[in-house]
């Protein structure tokens, strides 16, 4: 069977419905029960006042005539189909019975209502009145309130049983009704085309449907980011690419056309390049594509002193080869931080690499850890480059931009994988330039993972250093 809100509903409903009922039917029955026993004690009782009203001036003149008569009633008093259920007898104080209608039990003397199996095989309820010389009992057989009160619940019982079906129409044509702007987002998004991604309206949504709705708009959110993001990597690769592609053609060109073997190798030389320059674009734009592709980040526990020294390690050889002064200073006594680790590495190796490539022959590269702030681990990367004006330092995390270095390979993305990955981190990049001594320092606060006091870094790290 198919899964049905409105069949799950009525279902529900009509149990808790039927359920409801049998609570209230047993109730019902207890208070019938209850209040056709009060009924029917007192019309005893009544009957016994009236009774003993009409004959005690017709027996009290018996006994003064000393004439004791047995009075027996031999035709019925009312013309019912209860009338052979309901008996009444009169004694006198000494046990002789006066008055007896026809049919009755020889009731014994019993308190004032009591209930009595008779040598009928029937159980009567009896009361008994004592009147001076005189005892007057009624009676009736139980089961007169037993009909009674199973006429009654089956009375209740039926009307409930009718209006069963009708309520369950009633409750489906309610539930549909209520289900249509529903199945309005349904039909809407159904007659959407892939590239219809706005958000939907949810001004005439209800409140129980319009959470799903703002999810299913999230989504949509989602993937019109990704599906621009794919767009917009789609023409960074094609145009970025284009250039490099064009220059390695170029080149091997005139490798074939080379005649002596100088101007040959000098060709093969520059297609080494272009294809260094080519791998470093596509592993930059591939990076780059994964980010933001990324909505939120898996962090765990890392010690950041390790990938710190993991990154000097790997960037060592560029800096040596330029004469670049690549060192550490590590004044911090809390590293362990919670970060993405493949994603940190990627950012801290693309700001020490953009340090060594900026800065000029003979220069300094300095990574420091402190914890200036409590809670706080900063991170600052130095360098003494050129540094970035204060009306560029906004411009130079966006894709491409190369500012006027472009005389220095490079891709322009290494800035702008830094910015994404921040973002994902919640980090603030500062970019100060240094007046005294020119150069560049970046600054980043990272908050310090005070629950994990251990971390064992893992040994993969991506090879990140092309920016």
């Amino acid at each position: 069977m198919k899964n049905s809100i409105k069949r799950r509903l009525l279902i529900l409903l009509i149990l808790a419905i039927c359920g409801v009922w049998s609570v209230v039917s047993w109730r019902i029955y207890i208070h019938t029960q209850y209040e056709v026993e009060e009924l029917f004690d007192a019309n005893l009782a009544q009957s016994a006042q009236i009774l003993l009203g009409l004959i005690q001036h017709e027996i009290e003149e018996q006994y003064i005539t000393g004439e004791k008569q047995k009075i027996v009633v031999e035709q019925p008093l009312f013309a019912h189909q209860y009338e052979h259920k309901l008996a009444f007898l009169v004694r006198s104080s000494d046990g002789h019975i006066l008055i007896r209608s026809a049919g009755t039990p020889l009731f014994p003397q019993l308190p004032s209502f009591s209930n009595y199996w008779a040598e009928d095989g029937y159980l009567w309820r009896v009361f008994t009145r004592k009147a001076d010389e005189f005892i007057v009992q009624t009676a009736e057989r139980y089961n007169i309130r037993d009909e009674l009160i199973s006429k009654i619940m089956f009375s209740t019982l039926l009307i409930l049983l009718i209006t069963l079906p009708l309520l369950a129409v009633l409750i489906w044509i309610s539930i549909s009704h209520s289900l249509k702007p529903l199945q309005a987002v349904a039909n809407e998004i159904a007659a959407r085309t892939p590239n219809q991604l706005q958000t939907l309206d949810l001004k005439k949504i209800p409140i129980e449907v319009r959470v799903l709705t703002k999810a299913i708009n999230e989504l949509f959110t989602r993937l019109n980011k990704a599906f621009e993001n794919e767009r917009r990597f789609t023409a960074d690769a094609a145009h970025e690419l284009r250039t490099p592609l064009a220059g390695l053609k170029i080149q091997a060109q005139v490798a074939q056309r080379a005649i002596d073997t100088q101007q040959r190798e000098l060709a093969l030389q520059q297609i080494l390049i272009g294809v260094d320059r080519a791998t470093h674009l596509v592993t930059q734009l591939l990076n780059l594509a994964r980010l933001d592709a990324t909505q939120t980040l898996v962090t765990t526990s890392l010690d950041i002193l390790i990938v710190i020294k993991d990154i000097i390690s790997e960037l060592t050889p560029p800096a040596v080869e330029k004469d670049i002064d690549l060192g550490l200073e590590n004044t911090a006594t809390s590293y362990i931080i919670s970060a993405h680790h493949t994603s940190i590495s990627i950012m801290l190796c693309n700001l020490v690499h953009n340090a060594i490539r900026y800065t000029p022959r003979a220069g300094e590269v300095t990574v420091s850890l402190s914890n200036i702030k409590a809670d706080k681990l900063t991170l600052m990367i130095k360098d003494t480059g050129p540094g970035i004006p204060l009306t560029l330092q906004k411009q130079v995390f966006e894709r491409f931009y190369r500012g006027e270095c472009h005389n220095i390979p490079g891709s322009g993305l290494g800035l702008s994988i830094v910015q994404q990955v921040a973002q994902l981190h919640c980090l603030e990049i500062q970019l100060n330039n240094i007046s005294n001594q020119g150069g560049l320092c970046v600054i980043m606060d990272f908050p310090i993972d005070k629950h994990k006091l251990y971390y064992l870094p893992s040994s993969n790290l991506i090879n990140s250093s092309n920016n």
